[in-house]
């Protein structure tokens, strides 16, 4: 990732780190890293305001790392 791509990791990582309290790689599983359903709508929330577009709860159903919802978001512009 260059760019926009790795400042979009870099900023669902970071959502991410902040709804689980503790530090994520971008490779590191959400749900795996205890992420529950009330931590999920708080990334959800956190990333639609910050992007400024919605993100959808299947996204990060789908896309449960950092790399894997950047790729998506993007691929969805």
């Amino acid at each position: 990732m260059t760019g926009n791509s790795t400042d979009l990791c870099e900023l669902i990582r970071a959502v991410l780190s902040e709804a689980v309290g503790s530090d994520l790689g971008p490779e590191d599983d959400f749900f795996a890293a205890g992420g529950d359903s009330l931590a999920a709508e708080q990334v959800l929330a956190a990333l639609s305001t910050r992007l400024s577009r919605p993100v959808e709860g299947w996204m990060l159903l789908d896309h449960p790392t950092a790399t894997s919802l950047a790729a998506a978001l993007s691929a969805t512009r």
